[in-house]
Protein backbone atom coordinates (compact mmCIF):
# COMPACT_ATOMS: atom_id res chain seq x y z
CA UNK A 1 0.00 0.00 0.00
CA UNK A 2 1.09 3.58 -0.71
CA UNK A 3 0.30 6.82 1.06
CA UNK A 4 -1.62 7.86 -2.06
CA UNK A 5 -3.94 4.86 -1.55
CA UNK A 6 -5.38 6.57 1.54
CA UNK A 7 -6.98 9.35 -0.50
CA UNK A 8 -7.85 7.02 -3.40
CA UNK A 9 -9.68 4.56 -1.15
CA UNK A 10 -11.47 7.25 0.81
CA UNK A 11 -12.59 9.00 -2.38
CA UNK A 12 -14.20 5.70 -3.39
CA UNK A 13 -15.80 4.74 -0.08
CA UNK A 14 -16.27 8.09 1.66
CA UNK A 15 -16.29 10.50 -1.28
CA UNK A 16 -18.95 12.91 0.06
CA UNK A 17 -17.61 12.88 3.63
CA UNK A 18 -15.43 15.66 5.03
CA UNK A 19 -11.70 15.06 4.80
CA UNK A 20 -10.41 18.44 6.00
CA UNK A 21 -12.33 21.20 7.77
CA UNK A 22 -10.83 24.68 8.07
CA UNK A 23 -13.03 26.59 10.55
CA UNK A 24 -14.14 29.79 8.87
CA UNK A 25 -12.61 28.62 5.60
CA UNK A 26 -12.82 25.83 3.05
CA UNK A 27 -14.04 22.31 3.75
CA UNK A 28 -12.83 19.58 1.39
CA UNK A 29 -14.48 16.20 0.94
CA UNK A 30 -12.47 13.09 0.20
CA UNK A 31 -13.55 13.21 -3.45
CA UNK A 32 -12.43 16.83 -3.66
CA UNK A 33 -9.10 16.09 -1.95
CA UNK A 34 -8.48 13.29 -4.45
CA UNK A 35 -9.04 15.70 -7.34
CA UNK A 36 -7.05 18.55 -5.75
CA UNK A 37 -4.03 16.32 -5.13
CA UNK A 38 -4.24 14.82 -8.64
CA UNK A 39 -4.24 18.31 -10.13
CA UNK A 40 -1.30 19.47 -8.01
CA UNK A 41 0.62 16.32 -8.89
CA UNK A 42 0.09 17.03 -12.59
CA UNK A 43 1.11 20.67 -12.05
CA UNK A 44 4.39 19.53 -10.48
CA UNK A 45 5.07 17.33 -13.48
CA UNK A 46 4.19 20.14 -15.91
CA UNK A 47 6.77 22.34 -14.18
CA UNK A 48 9.37 19.72 -15.08
CA UNK A 49 9.69 18.17 -11.63
CA UNK A 50 10.52 14.50 -11.68
CA UNK A 51 10.54 11.51 -9.38
CA UNK A 52 13.23 11.82 -6.73
CA UNK A 53 13.50 15.62 -6.95
CA UNK A 54 12.59 17.54 -3.81
CA UNK A 55 9.77 20.03 -3.30
CA UNK A 56 9.99 22.01 -0.07
CA UNK A 57 7.26 23.79 1.84
CA UNK A 58 7.32 26.89 3.99
CA UNK A 59 3.77 26.84 5.30
CA UNK A 60 1.84 26.83 8.53
CA UNK A 61 -0.97 24.29 8.74
CA UNK A 62 -3.42 24.74 5.86
CA UNK A 63 -5.56 22.68 3.50
CA UNK A 64 -2.83 22.83 0.85
CA UNK A 65 -0.57 20.71 3.05
CA UNK A 66 -2.83 17.73 2.33
CA UNK A 67 -2.74 18.46 -1.41
CA UNK A 68 1.05 18.53 -1.16
CA UNK A 69 1.41 15.26 0.80
CA UNK A 70 -0.78 13.30 -1.59
CA UNK A 71 0.68 14.95 -4.72
CA UNK A 72 4.14 13.85 -3.61
CA UNK A 73 2.82 10.36 -2.93
CA UNK A 74 1.30 10.11 -6.43
CA UNK A 75 4.37 11.26 -8.35
CA UNK A 76 7.42 10.04 -6.44
CA UNK A 77 8.50 13.65 -5.99
CA UNK A 78 10.00 13.91 -2.51
CA UNK A 79 8.50 16.34 -0.01
CA UNK A 80 10.79 18.42 2.21
CA UNK A 81 8.72 20.56 4.62
CA UNK A 82 10.56 23.16 6.68
CA UNK A 83 9.96 24.62 10.13
CA UNK A 84 8.36 28.06 9.78
CA UNK A 85 9.82 29.04 13.15
CA UNK A 86 13.44 28.83 12.04
CA UNK A 87 15.45 31.93 11.19
CA UNK A 88 16.15 32.78 7.54
CA UNK A 89 19.81 31.76 7.83
CA UNK A 90 18.90 28.37 9.31
CA UNK A 91 16.38 27.76 6.54
CA UNK A 92 18.85 28.70 3.83
CA UNK A 93 21.39 26.30 5.33
CA UNK A 94 18.94 23.39 5.54
CA UNK A 95 17.49 23.90 2.07
CA UNK A 96 20.92 24.28 0.49
CA UNK A 97 21.65 20.82 1.88
CA UNK A 98 18.33 19.28 0.76
CA UNK A 99 18.45 21.03 -2.65
CA UNK A 100 14.75 21.36 -3.52
CA UNK A 101 13.79 22.17 -7.09
CA UNK A 102 10.64 24.00 -5.94
CA UNK A 103 9.08 25.38 -2.79
CA UNK A 104 5.51 26.14 -1.75
CA UNK A 105 5.30 29.32 0.35
CA UNK A 106 2.18 30.47 2.18
CA UNK A 107 1.22 34.12 1.90
CA UNK A 108 1.31 34.49 5.67
CA UNK A 109 5.05 33.80 5.82
CA UNK A 110 6.12 35.30 2.49
CA UNK A 111 8.12 38.09 4.14
CA UNK A 112 10.37 35.59 5.92
CA UNK A 113 10.64 33.40 2.82
CA UNK A 114 11.88 36.36 0.77
CA UNK A 115 14.90 36.53 3.08
CA UNK A 116 16.17 33.05 2.25
CA UNK A 117 14.83 31.75 -1.08
CA UNK A 118 17.46 33.64 -3.10
CA UNK A 119 20.13 31.84 -1.06
CA UNK A 120 19.01 28.39 -2.26
CA UNK A 121 20.63 27.85 -5.71
CA UNK A 122 18.69 24.67 -6.52
CA UNK A 123 15.27 26.40 -6.53
CA UNK A 124 13.72 26.66 -10.00
CA UNK A 125 10.16 27.44 -8.91
CA UNK A 126 8.57 29.33 -6.01
CA UNK A 127 4.84 28.63 -5.73
CA UNK A 128 2.63 30.91 -3.66
CA UNK A 129 -0.17 29.48 -1.53
CA UNK A 130 -3.20 31.35 -0.21
CA UNK A 131 -4.57 34.81 -0.89
CA UNK A 132 -2.34 37.86 -1.03
CA UNK A 133 1.06 36.46 -1.99
CA UNK A 134 3.11 38.19 -4.70
CA UNK A 135 4.87 35.21 -6.30
CA UNK A 136 4.52 34.64 -10.04
CA UNK A 137 3.23 31.09 -9.60
CA UNK A 138 0.08 30.33 -7.61
CA UNK A 139 -0.84 26.87 -6.34
CA UNK A 140 -4.59 27.30 -6.93
CA UNK A 141 -4.05 28.57 -10.48
CA UNK A 142 -1.68 25.71 -11.25
CA UNK A 143 -4.25 23.18 -9.98
CA UNK A 144 -7.14 24.73 -11.90
CA UNK A 145 -5.21 24.45 -15.17
CA UNK A 146 -4.82 20.67 -14.81
CA UNK A 147 -7.06 17.61 -15.27
CA UNK A 148 -8.18 16.08 -11.98
CA UNK A 149 -7.46 12.48 -12.95
CA UNK A 150 -4.65 10.43 -11.46
CA UNK A 151 -1.24 11.30 -12.99
CA UNK A 152 -0.49 7.59 -13.45
CA UNK A 153 3.10 7.61 -12.15
CA UNK A 154 4.95 4.47 -11.07
CA UNK A 155 5.64 4.58 -7.32
CA UNK A 156 6.78 1.80 -4.98
CA UNK A 157 6.42 1.46 -1.21
CA UNK A 158 10.21 1.58 -0.87
CA UNK A 159 10.44 4.90 -2.74
CA UNK A 160 11.38 7.97 -0.73
CA UNK A 161 8.22 9.86 0.14
CA UNK A 162 9.25 12.70 2.50
CA UNK A 163 12.37 14.06 4.17
CA UNK A 164 11.67 14.67 7.84
CA UNK A 165 13.79 17.44 9.33
CA UNK A 166 15.11 16.58 12.77
CA UNK A 167 14.32 19.04 15.54
CA UNK A 168 17.66 20.78 15.17
CA UNK A 169 18.11 21.31 18.90
CA UNK A 170 21.88 20.99 18.51
CA UNK A 171 22.42 22.63 15.12
CA UNK A 172 21.18 22.60 11.53
CA UNK A 173 18.49 19.91 11.16
CA UNK A 174 19.30 16.67 9.40
CA UNK A 175 16.85 15.19 6.90
CA UNK A 176 15.67 11.70 7.84
CA UNK A 177 14.66 9.65 4.80
CA UNK A 178 11.06 8.42 4.96
CA UNK A 179 9.57 5.93 2.52
CA UNK A 180 5.91 5.09 1.94
CA UNK A 181 6.46 1.96 4.01
CA UNK A 182 7.94 3.99 6.88
CA UNK A 183 5.07 6.50 6.88
CA UNK A 184 2.31 3.90 6.71
CA UNK A 185 3.95 1.82 9.43
CA UNK A 186 3.98 4.88 11.68
CA UNK A 187 0.34 5.71 10.95
CA UNK A 188 -0.83 2.13 11.45
CA UNK A 189 1.21 1.76 14.66
CA UNK A 190 -0.37 4.83 16.24
CA UNK A 191 -3.83 3.78 15.06
CA UNK A 192 -3.43 0.30 16.51
CA UNK A 193 -2.38 1.74 19.87
CA UNK A 194 -4.97 4.49 20.21
CA UNK A 195 -7.75 3.01 18.10
CA UNK A 196 -10.36 4.72 15.95
CA UNK A 197 -13.73 3.96 14.46
CA UNK A 198 -15.06 4.86 11.04
CA UNK A 199 -15.33 8.59 10.19
CA UNK A 200 -13.93 9.90 13.46
CA UNK A 201 -12.56 13.42 13.93
CA UNK A 202 -9.05 14.61 14.69
CA UNK A 203 -8.19 18.12 15.84
CA UNK A 204 -5.06 19.03 13.88
CA UNK A 205 -3.06 21.49 15.98
CA UNK A 206 0.52 20.19 15.82
CA UNK A 207 2.61 21.57 12.94
CA UNK A 208 2.42 19.38 9.85
CA UNK A 209 6.00 20.19 8.88
CA UNK A 210 6.94 17.87 11.75
CA UNK A 211 6.88 14.15 10.87
CA UNK A 212 5.73 15.14 7.37
CA UNK A 213 3.10 13.01 5.71
CA UNK A 214 2.82 10.77 8.72
CA UNK A 215 0.46 10.60 11.65
CA UNK A 216 1.12 14.16 12.81
CA UNK A 217 -0.62 15.36 9.63
CA UNK A 218 -2.14 12.36 7.88
CA UNK A 219 -3.73 11.23 11.11
CA UNK A 220 -4.70 7.60 11.64
CA UNK A 221 -8.43 8.51 11.52
CA UNK A 222 -7.84 8.96 7.78
CA UNK A 223 -7.43 5.19 7.41
CA UNK A 224 -11.16 4.81 8.06
CA UNK A 225 -12.53 7.84 6.26
CA UNK A 226 -12.14 10.26 9.15
CA UNK A 227 -11.57 14.00 9.02
CA UNK A 228 -9.13 16.55 10.40
CA UNK A 229 -10.26 19.91 11.72
CA UNK A 230 -7.42 22.42 11.38
CA UNK A 231 -6.80 24.58 14.44
CA UNK A 232 -4.30 27.12 13.12
CA UNK A 233 -2.79 28.81 14.95
CA UNK A 234 -3.08 26.80 18.14
CA UNK A 235 -5.15 28.83 20.57
CA UNK A 236 -6.29 27.20 23.85
CA UNK A 237 -9.86 28.59 23.99
CA UNK A 238 -10.43 27.78 20.30
CA UNK A 239 -9.08 24.25 20.75
CA UNK A 240 -11.15 23.62 23.88
CA UNK A 241 -14.35 24.87 22.23
CA UNK A 242 -13.63 22.85 19.07
CA UNK A 243 -13.67 19.58 21.02
CA UNK A 244 -17.34 20.11 21.77
CA UNK A 245 -18.26 21.85 18.51
CA UNK A 246 -16.87 19.11 16.26
CA UNK A 247 -17.33 16.21 18.68
CA UNK A 248 -13.62 15.58 18.32
CA UNK A 249 -12.28 12.14 19.12
CA UNK A 250 -8.53 12.52 18.76
CA UNK A 251 -5.62 14.94 18.75
CA UNK A 252 -1.85 15.00 18.96
CA UNK A 253 -0.38 17.80 21.05
CA UNK A 254 2.93 18.43 22.79
CA UNK A 255 3.31 18.87 26.57
CA UNK A 256 3.58 22.65 26.34
CA UNK A 257 0.20 22.69 24.61
CA UNK A 258 -1.30 20.40 27.28
CA UNK A 259 -0.12 22.80 29.97
CA UNK A 260 -1.54 25.80 28.10
CA UNK A 261 -4.93 24.08 27.85
CA UNK A 262 -5.01 23.13 31.53
CA UNK A 263 -4.01 26.62 32.66
CA UNK A 264 -6.57 28.46 30.53
CA UNK A 265 -9.68 29.84 32.30
CA UNK A 266 -11.94 28.11 29.74
CA UNK A 267 -10.60 24.67 30.64
CA UNK A 268 -13.45 22.53 31.97
CA UNK A 269 -16.22 24.68 30.49
CA UNK A 270 -16.99 22.38 27.56
CA UNK A 271 -18.15 18.83 26.94
CA UNK A 272 -15.13 16.59 26.38
CA UNK A 273 -17.02 13.29 26.39
CA UNK A 274 -16.35 12.64 22.67
CA UNK A 275 -12.58 12.32 23.23
CA UNK A 276 -11.02 8.91 22.71
CA UNK A 277 -7.29 9.51 22.48
CA UNK A 278 -4.91 12.43 22.93
CA UNK A 279 -1.31 11.58 22.18
CA UNK A 280 1.36 13.80 23.69
CA UNK A 281 4.98 13.61 22.59
CA UNK A 282 7.90 15.73 21.48
CA UNK A 283 9.24 16.04 25.03
CA UNK A 284 8.53 14.26 28.34
CA UNK A 285 5.06 14.84 29.77
CA UNK A 286 5.55 15.72 33.47
CA UNK A 287 3.63 13.36 35.71
CA UNK A 288 1.82 16.24 37.46
CA UNK A 289 0.61 17.54 34.09
CA UNK A 290 -0.52 14.06 33.00
CA UNK A 291 -2.45 13.59 36.25
CA UNK A 292 -4.22 16.96 35.82
CA UNK A 293 -5.04 16.23 32.18
CA UNK A 294 -6.65 12.91 33.12
CA UNK A 295 -8.87 14.71 35.62
CA UNK A 296 -10.05 17.25 33.04
CA UNK A 297 -10.25 15.27 29.78
CA UNK A 298 -10.81 11.78 31.13
CA UNK A 299 -8.96 8.54 30.61
CA UNK A 300 -7.81 9.53 27.12
CA UNK A 301 -4.20 10.66 27.55
CA UNK A 302 -1.27 8.77 26.07
CA UNK A 303 2.30 9.75 26.77
CA UNK A 304 4.31 8.95 23.66
CA UNK A 305 7.93 8.96 22.58
CA UNK A 306 9.25 9.00 19.04
CA UNK A 307 11.55 10.87 16.70
CA UNK A 308 11.59 12.27 13.18
CA UNK A 309 13.75 9.24 12.35
CA UNK A 310 10.96 6.86 13.49
CA UNK A 311 7.95 8.66 12.02
CA UNK A 312 7.19 9.44 15.67
CA UNK A 313 6.49 5.80 16.56
CA UNK A 314 8.41 4.41 19.50
CA UNK A 315 7.20 4.11 23.08
CA UNK A 316 3.76 4.60 24.62
CA UNK A 317 2.39 4.90 28.15
CA UNK A 318 -0.93 3.16 27.70
CA UNK A 319 -3.98 4.18 29.73
CA UNK A 320 -4.07 0.90 31.63
CA UNK A 321 -0.60 1.67 33.01
CA UNK A 322 -1.43 5.14 34.33
CA UNK A 323 -2.00 5.06 38.09
CA UNK A 324 -2.28 8.21 40.20
CA UNK A 325 -2.62 6.23 43.44
CA UNK A 326 -1.07 3.01 44.69
CA UNK A 327 2.44 1.73 45.43
CA UNK A 328 5.15 4.37 44.77
CA UNK A 329 6.87 2.30 42.08
CA UNK A 330 3.57 1.98 40.19
CA UNK A 331 2.63 5.67 40.52
CA UNK A 332 6.18 6.57 39.40
CA UNK A 333 5.41 5.07 35.98
CA UNK A 334 3.38 8.20 35.19
CA UNK A 335 6.77 9.81 34.51
CA UNK A 336 7.80 7.05 32.12
CA UNK A 337 7.49 6.89 28.34
CA UNK A 338 5.97 3.43 28.76
CA UNK A 339 6.80 0.39 26.67
CA UNK A 340 7.47 -0.16 22.95
CA UNK A 341 4.51 0.30 20.63
CA UNK A 342 3.39 -2.65 18.57
CA UNK A 343 5.62 -3.14 15.50
CA UNK A 344 8.44 -1.50 17.48
CA UNK A 345 11.33 -2.94 19.45
CA UNK A 346 13.33 -0.98 22.01
CA UNK A 347 16.40 -1.57 24.14
CA UNK A 348 18.23 0.51 26.74
CA UNK A 349 21.94 -0.19 26.35
CA UNK A 350 25.27 0.80 27.85
CA UNK A 351 28.23 2.22 25.93
CA UNK A 352 29.17 -1.29 24.77
CA UNK A 353 25.72 -2.04 23.38
CA UNK A 354 24.71 -4.35 26.25
CA UNK A 355 21.24 -4.13 27.82
CA UNK A 356 21.35 -2.29 31.15
CA UNK A 357 19.99 -3.78 34.34
CA UNK A 358 16.23 -3.40 34.77
CA UNK A 359 16.60 -1.69 38.13
CA UNK A 360 15.13 1.71 37.19
CA UNK A 361 18.48 3.21 38.17
CA UNK A 362 21.15 2.19 35.66
CA UNK A 363 21.10 4.63 32.71
CA UNK A 364 21.63 3.74 29.09
CA UNK A 365 20.77 4.89 25.58
CA UNK A 366 17.46 4.00 23.93
CA UNK A 367 17.86 1.98 20.73
CA UNK A 368 14.84 1.25 18.51
CA UNK A 369 13.98 -0.98 15.56
CA UNK A 370 10.81 -1.17 13.48
CA UNK A 371 9.21 -0.72 10.07
CA UNK A 372 8.61 3.00 10.59
CA UNK A 373 12.28 3.76 11.18
CA UNK A 374 14.22 5.67 8.54
CA UNK A 375 17.10 4.01 6.74
CA UNK A 376 19.33 7.04 7.36
CA UNK A 377 19.93 10.72 6.78
CA UNK A 378 19.75 12.20 3.30
CA UNK A 379 23.26 12.54 1.84
CA UNK A 380 24.90 12.15 5.27
CA UNK A 381 26.69 8.77 5.32
CA UNK A 382 28.89 9.61 8.31
CA UNK A 383 26.00 10.83 10.45
CA UNK A 384 23.97 7.80 9.40
CA UNK A 385 26.78 5.43 10.38
CA UNK A 386 27.04 7.15 13.76
CA UNK A 387 23.30 7.02 14.52
CA UNK A 388 22.51 3.48 13.30
CA UNK A 389 23.86 0.17 14.58
CA UNK A 390 22.67 -2.25 11.92
CA UNK A 391 18.88 -2.10 12.02
CA UNK A 392 18.91 -0.35 15.39
CA UNK A 393 18.55 3.44 15.60
CA UNK A 394 20.55 4.98 18.42
CA UNK A 395 18.27 7.70 19.77
CA UNK A 396 20.72 9.81 21.76
CA UNK A 397 18.25 9.76 24.65
CA UNK A 398 19.31 8.42 28.04
CA UNK A 399 16.81 6.35 30.00
CA UNK A 400 16.37 3.81 32.79
CA UNK A 401 14.14 0.74 32.65
CA UNK A 402 12.30 -1.00 35.48
CA UNK A 403 11.62 -4.68 36.10
CA UNK A 404 8.38 -4.57 34.10
CA UNK A 405 10.03 -2.93 31.08
CA UNK A 406 8.78 0.63 31.61
CA UNK A 407 11.31 3.04 30.12
CA UNK A 408 11.80 6.46 31.71
CA UNK A 409 13.78 9.08 29.81
CA UNK A 410 16.14 11.03 32.03
CA UNK A 411 18.03 13.22 29.56
CA UNK A 412 19.54 13.72 26.16
CA UNK A 413 23.13 12.48 26.03
CA UNK A 414 24.23 15.99 25.12
CA UNK A 415 22.21 17.57 27.94
CA UNK A 416 23.58 15.58 30.88
CA UNK A 417 24.96 17.97 33.50
CA UNK A 418 28.37 17.00 34.86
CA UNK A 419 28.97 18.82 38.14
CA UNK A 420 31.94 17.94 40.31
CA UNK A 421 32.47 14.82 38.19
CA UNK A 422 28.93 13.54 38.88
CA UNK A 423 26.35 13.02 36.13
CA UNK A 424 23.04 14.73 36.87
CA UNK A 425 19.97 14.23 34.70
CA UNK A 426 18.02 17.40 33.99
CA UNK A 427 14.71 15.49 34.01
CA UNK A 428 15.05 14.86 37.78
CA UNK A 429 15.36 18.58 38.49
CA UNK A 430 12.56 19.52 36.12
CA UNK A 431 10.17 16.97 37.63
CA UNK A 432 10.85 18.39 41.10
CA UNK A 433 10.12 21.93 39.93
CA UNK A 434 6.93 20.86 38.15
CA UNK A 435 5.51 19.81 41.51
CA UNK A 436 5.40 23.47 42.57
CA UNK A 437 1.89 24.83 41.93
CA UNK A 438 3.18 28.05 40.36
CA UNK A 439 5.48 26.44 37.75
CA UNK A 440 4.23 26.13 34.18
CA UNK A 441 7.45 25.07 32.43
CA UNK A 442 10.88 24.12 33.71
CA UNK A 443 14.25 23.45 32.12
CA UNK A 444 17.52 22.55 33.82
CA UNK A 445 20.91 23.11 32.20
CA UNK A 446 24.57 23.04 33.14
CA UNK A 447 26.38 26.38 33.07
CA UNK A 448 30.15 26.93 33.36
CA UNK A 449 31.57 26.98 36.89
CA UNK A 450 35.26 27.57 37.77
CA UNK A 451 35.32 24.86 40.46
CA UNK A 452 32.68 22.29 39.58
CA UNK A 453 32.98 22.39 35.80
CA UNK A 454 29.25 22.90 35.52
CA UNK A 455 26.72 24.25 37.96
CA UNK A 456 23.04 23.34 37.81
CA UNK A 457 20.88 26.22 36.64
CA UNK A 458 17.10 26.15 36.20
CA UNK A 459 14.90 28.35 34.04
CA UNK A 460 11.14 28.37 34.63
CA UNK A 461 7.97 30.08 33.50
CA UNK A 462 5.05 30.62 35.86
CA UNK A 463 1.38 29.91 35.39
CA UNK A 464 -0.90 32.91 34.73
CA UNK A 465 -1.29 35.11 37.83
CA UNK A 466 0.97 32.80 39.85
CA UNK A 467 3.82 34.14 41.97
CA UNK A 468 7.07 32.66 43.22
CA UNK A 469 10.64 33.78 43.80
CA UNK A 470 13.82 32.09 42.57
CA UNK A 471 14.94 31.34 46.13
CA UNK A 472 11.57 29.80 46.94
CA UNK A 473 11.71 27.53 43.91
CA UNK A 474 15.31 26.49 44.56
CA UNK A 475 14.47 25.46 48.11
CA UNK A 476 11.31 23.70 46.96
CA UNK A 477 13.34 21.61 44.52
CA UNK A 478 16.08 20.99 47.09
CA UNK A 479 13.57 19.38 49.43
CA UNK A 480 12.80 16.81 46.75
CA UNK A 481 16.27 16.13 45.38
CA UNK A 482 19.58 14.74 46.49
CA UNK A 483 21.82 17.57 47.67
CA UNK A 484 24.14 17.40 44.64
CA UNK A 485 21.14 17.84 42.31
CA UNK A 486 19.95 21.09 43.85
CA UNK A 487 19.87 24.01 41.39
CA UNK A 488 22.50 26.58 42.33
CA UNK A 489 20.67 29.34 40.50
CA UNK A 490 17.30 29.89 38.87
CA UNK A 491 15.75 32.41 36.51
CA UNK A 492 12.05 33.12 36.06
CA UNK A 493 11.32 34.13 32.45
CA UNK A 494 8.26 34.98 30.37
CA UNK A 495 8.86 32.14 27.93
CA UNK A 496 11.32 29.39 27.10
CA UNK A 497 12.77 28.92 23.62
CA UNK A 498 10.66 26.14 22.11
CA UNK A 499 11.16 24.24 18.86
CA UNK A 500 8.35 23.60 16.42
CA UNK A 501 7.92 20.15 17.97
CA UNK A 502 7.57 21.43 21.53
CA UNK A 503 11.10 20.74 22.73
CA UNK A 504 12.95 23.26 24.87
CA UNK A 505 15.96 24.51 22.95
CA UNK A 506 18.55 24.04 25.66
CA UNK A 507 21.31 25.04 23.28
CA UNK A 508 19.79 28.52 23.20
CA UNK A 509 19.39 28.57 26.97
CA UNK A 510 23.02 27.61 27.52
CA UNK A 511 24.18 30.27 25.06
CA UNK A 512 23.17 32.92 27.56
CA UNK A 513 25.63 31.58 30.16
CA UNK A 514 28.98 31.36 28.43
CA UNK A 515 31.36 32.57 31.09
CA UNK A 516 32.51 30.77 34.21
CA UNK A 517 30.16 31.34 37.08
CA UNK A 518 27.21 31.59 34.75
CA UNK A 519 27.49 35.33 34.20
CA UNK A 520 25.77 36.54 31.06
Amino acid sequence: MLISDIVRRNAEYFGDCDAVVVPGGVTASWAELEERSNALARAFLDLGLRKGERVATFMSNCLEFYDFFFACAKTGIVGAPTNVRLAAGELASYLSYVEPAAILVHAGVEETARRFIDQVPSLRHVIGVGDGHTFALDAAALRSAQPTTDPGCSVDETDVYQLAATSGTTGTPKAAIGTHRNALAGIVTWGAELGSGERETNLQAIPMFFNPGGQSGLHYVFLKGGRSVLIEPFDPPVFLAAIEQYRANHSIIVPTMVTMLLDHPDCGKHDYSSLRGIGSGGSPLPRTVLARAREVFGDVMYGMYGMAETYSAGLILRRENQFTTGPPDVVARLASAGKPMIYMQARVVDDDGNDVARDNTTPGEIWMKGDSISSGYFRMPEETAHAWHGEWLKSGDVAVVDAEGFITIVDRKKDIIITGGINVFSRDIEEALYQHPAVAQAAAIGIPHPTWGEAIHAVVTLKPDAQATPDELIEFAAERLARFKKPRSLDIVDELPISGTGKVLKKELRAGYLTAGGER
